[in-house]
């Protein structure tokens, strides 16, 4: 019976998995942590334009900063600019301005935006009016001010610029339409989750309260189950916290979906932020259940290995454990079990 329960938490982490890899390529977007500059000349060079990102960054009142991509005549571009709602409610509403070669000058032009000879200008004013969007990977809530969907009309250098003439505030200028990752992006995810939260607004302290506290809870419970005695080995210690990072994880997910809740309003997008959080939680039970249960391995138990080495890598590709999680699985994989078993 007990195999069986095994065999199936480990089929419906498998399906979990296979649900969000199919999912995710079709909405996400990589987010890059590179703050645009004050003139075209120095502008912060953005390349592959078509590949879907997020420049994040912080403007001041009165400035302009300057992003350039290259693109072909008759190349798709697509933009957008969003920001914290928290910043929104307060009456921060920078603007988005495309310049390039061929364009046809559109909107209140800012006075000292610097404009290379023979570009068109088009100016999107910030817009609040379709309220709070929520996003379901990270989670988080933001403003999207304005989301421009246009053709190059010739081929050339581009410039994006964010401006805010009244207030400062952090921003995130999207471009691009096409969802790729490399592998670096991808697994680098968990570490922008924290700095897209910084971005909102959130302490440090929130960011990590869930996983600081079932670590602290999941200690607590071992030592009052003297599970944490002489003896102990150390792969069993370094299972048990890759399971308590693999928990974090998935409350953490939850907490920032109902933080992100209460500033947007509910969609379908939700399901995908709890198949992650599910799936966090799956994955450390499994590696909980998995420590804690000494009896029929050896102390170099090749099944217990493989299964730490899988749960190690459903964890890089799920962005569960924020890095330690996966490599205490694969510690975990590495290090003897002890060979006496517990009755």
């Amino acid at each position: 019976m007990k195999q069986w329960r095994l065999r199936f938490s480990v089929f419906i982490s498998i399906l979990l998995i296979a649900v969000y890899l199919l999912l995710i390529p079709a909405l996400a977007h990589v987010p890059i942590f590179e703050s645009g500059v004050k003139s075209p000349e120095t502008a912060t060079p953005t390349v592959n334009p078509e590949i879907s990102k997020v420049l994040y960054g912080k403007i001041t009142a009165g400035d302009l900063v300057y992003y350039s991509f290259k693109m072909d005549k008759r190349e798709r571009i697509v933009l957008g600019l969003t920001i914290p709602v928290e910043q929104g409610r307060q009456g921060f509403t920078p603007d988005l301005i495309l310049m390039g070669p061929g364009l046809t000058n559109e909107g209140k032009v800012p006075t000292d935006l610097e404009v290379p000879k023979g570009y068109g200008v088009k100016v999107y004013s910030g817009n609040l009016s379709n309220g709070p969007e929520y996003e379901e990977f990270t989670p988080s809530a933001f403003y999207n001010l304005a989301s421009p969907d246009l053709t190059a009309p010739e081929s050339g250098t581009y410039y994006v610029v964010a401006s805010s003439t009244k207030k400062e505030g952090n921003y995130g200028i999207v471009i691009g339409y096409k969802e790729i990752f490399t592998l670096i992006e991808w697994i680098s995810i968990p570490i922008n989750q924290i700095k897209v939260y910084l971005w909102e607004g959130q302490s440090l302290v929130t960011i990590l309260f869930p996983l600081g506290i079932t670590i602290a809870l999941g200690i607590l419970a071992l030592f009052l189950k003297r599970e944490i005695k002489s003896g102990f080995s150390p792969a069993k210690i370094s299972g048990i916290f890759a399971g308590l990072f693999f928990l974090g994880t998935g409350l953490s997910f939850l907490l920032q979906m109902l933080i992100s809740l209460s500033k947007s309003t509910y969609n379908s997008a939700v399901s995908i932020t709890l198949i992650l959080a599910l799936a966090s939680i799956v994955l450390g039970l499994l590696a909980l259940r998995l420590s804690l249960k000494d009896k029929g391995y050896s102390a170099r138990s090749t099944k217990k290995s493989i299964y730490f080495l899988c749960l190690g890598i459903a964890g890089l590709l799920l962005w569960v454990g924020w890095f330690a999680g996966p490599l205490l699985a694969f510690g975990t994989a590495l290090l003897p079990w002890k060979s006496k078993e517990i009755s």
